[in-house]
């Protein structure tokens, strides 16, 4: 009953905060787009930090000091979801390496934790380690759908398509007739890409859609991820 509770609860904060600061159709605004990445970036290096000492009360000058650090973290997360884009994804050597060298410093943190305050203290902070990385995953997820959707739309035009009108138009693109997404498997995806391939491969194929190849390419890789 408690985690079907906290489930309900987890799920309407997202759902809320999706619906507030989420733009579903998003246009691309560079100066906020390049702020947006590196408060992304800044919000790797500083969450898992800022949330540890948010496990302590500390005060300075009769000022809580977990307030500032509440009101950082909101702020970075808001940004960052609100101006998310694929830029984010994109692999940076320094960012990896610092990544490490944070994961090795929560493990430290974690077992002197253990050993030098209480086993209940490193409970709490690896709660902490999960939060963080729920937080994070959810902006991923974001990232990864709007990368999807502004590709989607390069390959078959603007509109507003739900996840069914997309899996539907790769399956019309790949097998050009429809087919029962639920009966898709990766072996049918596989022999109709041979075929497709053959038939429109740009040395073979001479008619009027130059990127047609391209096109069928983009719907093989979709579907393939699709039924994994």
């Amino acid at each position: 009953m408690i985690k079907i509770i906290i489930t309900t609860f987890l799920a309407m904060i997202f759902f809320i905060i999706k619906k507030i600061f989420v733009r579903e159709n998003r246009v691309p605004h560079k100066i906020m787009d390049n702020i947006a990445n590196k408060l992304h970036t800044g919000f790797i290096y500083t969450s898992i930090p800022t949330l540890y000492i948010l496990l302590f009360d500390i005060y300075i000058d009769s000022f809580s000091l977990n307030t500032l650090l509440k009101i950082f973290l909101f702020l970075q997360f808001v940004f960052v979801i609100r101006y998310f884009n694929p830029q984010m994804l994109i692999v940076k050597k320094t960012q990896v390496k610092i990544v490490k060298q944070i994961n090795k410093l929560s493990l430290f943190i974690f077992i002197t934790n253990w050993i030098f305050i209480s086993f209940g203290f490193s409970i709490l902070f690896l709660i902490v380690l999960i939060i963080n990385n729920i937080f994070y995953q959810f902006i991923i997820n974001q990232i990864n759908k709007q990368k999807e959707q502004e590709e989607f739309k390069q390959q078959f035009g603007e509109g507003n398509y739900s996840k069914q009108d997309i899996v539907k138009k790769h399956i019309l693109n790949l097998f050009e007739s429809d087919f029962d997404k639920n009966q898709l498997t990766r072996s049918d995806i596989k022999k109709q890409y041979r075929a497709m391939a053959k038939k429109y491969h740009p040395d073979v194929y001479k008619g009027n859609e130059e990127d047609k190849f391209v096109s069928i390419n983009s719907s093989y890789k979709f579907l393939l991820d699709f039924v994994k």
